[in-house]
Formats: C-alpha cells, sequence, structure tokens
C-alpha cells in the first residue's frame, strides 16, 4: 500500500518518533511510505530519505501557513496515497482535508494531546471535534487509556472512531560505554549527571529541573532539547549560581538518543501534561532510574505487566524533583530496583507491536467496522494480522 504520514514541523520530537518507527516498520512489511513535514524547523530530517518538505523553514504569517496547507494537497494530489496517516493538530487539519481531495481510501488521524477548552488549542479542539463527527477521516488514534479517556464526554459518533494503539518505544541496539558518551556530549567524566529529554518549553517544565538543581549539590544536570525556554533556562541557572552544573547540549537525533541516555547516573521529567510520555519511557528501557512528574498517565505507562513502578513519581517542582533525586542517589537499591522495571518495559512497548496495529487499519475486512478492537500493549494477541 501507499502511504503517506502528515506531521507539522520536522524536529526531533515524541510524534516525529512515532512516525519514524510506524514508517519504519510498515516498510519492513512491503508498504511504500513517505513522511511529510508542513516545514523544516532542525535539519534532524535532511538526510532521511524517505522526508519531505513543504516549506523550508517555519511559515512567518498567516498567508505563509496557508501556502504550507496548499503545498501539502498539491503534493498529496500529485502522490496520490492510498493511506494518509496525520500527526498533531494541524497536521491532522491539513492532512485530513488534503486526503479527502486526494481521494486517500484510509484516512487515519492520531490525537497528540487532550482535548482543550481554551485558546488556540481549544479552537483546535473544536476543529477536530467536528472533523471526527462528521468522518472526514475515519479513524482516530490515542495512545494510551489516560488519553482515550479524556474524550469521554465527546459525541458517540466521534467516539466510535477512537482506535488506541499504545506508542511503541525501541530498545537500544548497541550497549554504549559511559565514559565516551560523557565525551561526544561534552559532559563532565566525573561528576554525578542527571539527564532530561525534551522541547525545551513550558509544558515540559525544565524550570523546575534547574530549580532542582539549584537544591541538590555535587551533581550537574544535562538536557537534550531545543525551544523558547532556552534562554530562559539559561537565566534562571545563572540566578540560581548553577550555571556551570547545568548542560543544554541542544537537539539529539533520534539515532543518538540511547547514546546520551548511557551518560547518565539517572533522569528527571518534570512535564506538566503528557498524553504518553515517550522521552521518559526512553530512559526507563535504557535502565536509567526515573524521577518524573506524578501524572496518571506517566503511572499508567510506567508501571510493568506485573505491577512494578518504573520511576519514582514527584511533584513536578524543585522540591519534588530534588527529594526525588536525593532518594534515589542515596539509595542504591531503590534506584536498581527502579532500574530493573523499567527494562521489563522493552517487551511491553515492542515496536513491532505498534506498527502490526496500524497495519490492521488498513485490511479491508476489519477496516472501519464496528467491532475493529483496540490494541494495546497489555493485549498482543490481538496485533496477529
Amino acid at each position: 500500500m501507499k502511504i503517506v504520514q502528515v506531521q507539522t514541523q520536522a524536529e526531533a520530537g515524541g510524534a516525529q518518533r512515532i512516525s519514524d518507527m510506524v514508517g519504519d516498520g510498515l516498510r519492513a512489511r512491503g508498504h511504500e511510505v513517505r513522511t511529510v513535514f508542513l516545514y523544516r524547523k532542525t535539519d534532524v530530517y535532511d538526510r532521511d530519505l524517505h522526508a519531505d518538505f513543504i516549506l523550508a523553514r517555519p511559515p512567518k504569517g498567516p498567508l505563509e501557513q496557508i501556502g504550507a496547507v496548499l503545498g501539502l494537497w498539491r503534493y498529496l494530489r500529485r502522490t496520490r496515497p492510498e493511506a494518509v496517516l496525520s500527526f498533531q493538530h494541524y497536521g491532522n487539519i491539513a492532512g485530513t482535508l488534503g486526503a479527502r481531495l486526494c481521494g486517500a481510501r484510509v484516512i487515519v488521524a492520531n490525537q497528540s494531546g487532550a482535548p482543550q477548552k481554551r485558546g488556540l488549542r481549544g479552537l483546535l479542539t473544536g476543529i477536530d471535534r467536528l472533523m471526527g463527527m462528521a468522518g472526514l477521516y475515519q479513524l482516530n488514534i490515542v495512545n494510551s487509556a489516560w488519553t482515550q479517556a479524556q474524550f469521554d464526554a465527546f459525541p458517540p459518533s466521534y467516539r466510535k472512531r477512537l482506535r488506541r494503539i499504545d506508542h511503541g518505544v525501541p530498545a537500544p541496539a548497541k550497549i554504549f560505554d559511559k565514559a565516551q558518551a560523557r565525551a561526544a556530549f561534552r559532559l563532565p567524566a566525573d561528576a554525578t549527571i542527571v539527564l532530561s529529554s525534551g522541547r525545551l518549553s513550558p509544558s515540559k517544565n525544565q524550570v523546575a529541573l534547574v530549580g532542582a538543581l539549584a537544591l541538590t549539590k555535587n551533581v550537574h544536570l544535562a538536557i537534550a532539547g531545543t525551544g523558547p525556554e532556552h534562554e530562559a533556562l539559561v537565566a534562571l541557572a545563572e540566578n540560581l549560581l548553577v550555571r556551570d552544573r547545568l548542560h543544554l547540549v541542544g537537539e539529539v537525533s533520534p539515532a543518538r538518543i540511547y547514546e546520551f541516555l548511557a551518560a547518565g547516573d539517572a533522569y528527571a521529567f518534570s512535564s506538566l501534561t503528557e498524553t504518553f510520555g515517550l522521552a521518559v519511557v526512553e530512559a526507563a528501557i535504557a535502565g536509567l532510574p526515573v524521577v518524573t512528574s506524578d501524572l496518571d498517565v506517566l503511572r499508567e505507562v510506567l508501571t510493568t505487566r506485573d505491577g512494578e513502578a518504573a520511576a519514582l513519581f514527584v511533584q513536578p517542582d524543585a522540591d519534588g524533583i530534588a527529594g526525588g533525586l536525593s532518594e534515589i542517589l542515596a539509595k542504591p537499591a531503590l534506584a536498581e530496583n527502579l532500574a530493573a522495571a523499567g527494562k521489563k518495559l522493552r517487551e511491553q512497548y515492542a515496536p513491532a507491536m505498534m506498527c502490526a496495529g496500524y497495519e490492521a487499519l488498513f485490511l479491508p475486512d476489519r477496516f472501519g467496522t464496528a467491532a475493529m478492537p483496540s490494541i494495546t500493549s497489555s493485549d498482543p494477541e490481538r496485533l496477529s494480522v
């Protein structure tokens, strides 16, 4: 089958990681898959032979935004995919409408955030609600039980299109040497290093990590990611007199994320909202003891099938993060137990299971039927295709 995945921006984010895995998995199963981005934001996909860009840079103003959408529609009309998978708010809207215009047989949206009621996100939620109710896309994928529950108040005409496919998270392809990893990312060789990863944005709440750094002595913090909070984090670190212990390593490509994680002694995640938490699951799978925000969805995804917690859950503020880090650094047995539980998540979130779930959407005898099952990591027998 000829498949096009539609993303909003080309950068090393969680939604992009998922479409990478889906694309790789479906190509391995014999499908022709390309990913098109409305615009190029960083260089992480410049050498990807399966990636295309509508705009070479982020659009400036409404006219360029409209130009990106029109360019996407022309791209879809030219490539004529049989199926379109869209990701993120803008990708869902533009991709679904473009898929309709080009006559795609299968149109699938992905929910990358919980529904909102206010501001721009509230407007986008309203548009998505109408699109789902009208059946502009046939199916709508959520990635966790928590996320699915956020749509319980939506009309039945919307909810009947919801299907659950848990995210896949690849295990490390090799074992990285800690000393070499630290050298590769220019991190101190002999320090205790806490890692974090994710876009530098208010919702990821890295200010709490910097605040925790000031409360935790003899520890360094290294954050992988780029975003609008970069300068604010540097300024906060300077004000708290911890700039020498804060390392902002910039964007780390998906191919190197486990090399980065090999450099750490622990991992901290202070996000205020998630629908899955791909970055923190990667850290757990890498075998790092994890301290993370006490969010319901993170308790769900960071619990093994036999009920073990793969993280220490704390309040996502400086005191909570600092207290959690101090506890796992002072208690080696606790750190070892958390790391061991994290490694058990490798099978739970195997990318092959996720890709089988997406491929099942294309089967003629199952597509669009009311009996079509949710596909979750805890129910692997449903993934046979």
